[in-house]
């Protein structure tokens, strides 16, 4: 895919049902941003940051998302057999969204 260079951040923002299918974002910043139904399937998402978002059903699929920083956002469903997360950061409260296929109770 040809793209062109950009660089920005998004910081409260409503981003709920943005496309951001096989785009590259690395180094990307997103703050306090809802982000409800996002599409990420094919990016590029090594080292992005989401502080404080709020990912519910948003689509991780097939994404590199290594080294990204998730640790203050929620509500994520992300499936490690699908996308690539080494060395991302969760938070331990967070951990139940990398887990949801498996339907698991957490307590």
């Amino acid at each position: 895919m040809d793209q062109t260079i950009f660089d920005f951040t998004f910081t409260d923002c409503n981003l709920e049902f943005t496309q951001f299918y096989g785009l590259k974002l690395k180094n990307q910043m997103f703050t306090n941003c809802s982000m409800i139904s996002v599409d990420f399937s094919d990016a590029d998402l090594t080292m992005a940051m989401f502080d404080n978002c709020n990912l519910y059903r948003a689509v991780f699929h097939k994404a590199n998302a290594e080294r990204a920083d998730f640790y203050t956002s929620y509500n994520y469903d992300i499936d490690p057999q699908f996308t690539k997360i080494k060395k991302a950061i969760f938070s331990k409260d967070g951990l139940a969204g990398l887990l949801i296929k498996y339907q698991l109770v957490l307590k």
